[in-house]
């Protein structure tokens, strides 16, 4: 693997669905994926590899509870495709882990993390999430 390889995308406040404590936890995603490029810039230290796969699975928790809650009461024709999506990514997320915890962090591992999550937004934030937003944005003028 290139060490100089690095998978990023910029947040933007075009991406926000104008919920703000969803549209934080979204700037929060693009921060951790830096932090993951960081850490190939840096060389791997698996202390702090170990750290930003816990922030990941705690984000990730978190967030598509919080995610489908709104979707829910919002009564959000495209819930089932975000529960599938989320789904897939704990999925695939679970996977990786599980291999970390079997052969240790190597190289191809932060890559196959970062190229996840570099997916996630471009596929889900960028696309789905900002769906939701547009849906969600009347009827939050409306209560």
């Amino acid at each position: 693997m290139d060490g100089d390889l690095e998978i990023t995308m910029k947040w933007s406040e075009d991406f926000k669905i104008g919920i703000p404590v969803i549209d934080s936890q979204h700037k929060r995603l693009f921060q951790l994926i830096d932090e993951v490029n960081l850490a190939l810039k840096k060389g791997l230290r698996s202390s702090d590899v170990e750290k930003l796969i816990i922030s990941l699975d705690q984000y990730k928790t978190r967030h598509f509870q919080l995610e489908e809650k709104y979707m829910l009461e919002s009564t959000y024709p495209g819930l089932a495709e975000q529960q599938k999506a989320h789904a897939h990514f704990t999925n695939k997320f679970n996977e990786i882990s599980n291999e970390i915890s079997q052969t240790g962090m190597t190289p191809a591992l932060v890559q196959a993390i970062t190229v996840e999550l570099v997916e996630w937004l471009k596929e889900h934030v960028t696309g789905l999430d900002l769906e939701f937003g547009r849906f969600y944005k009347p009827l939050e003028k409306n209560q």
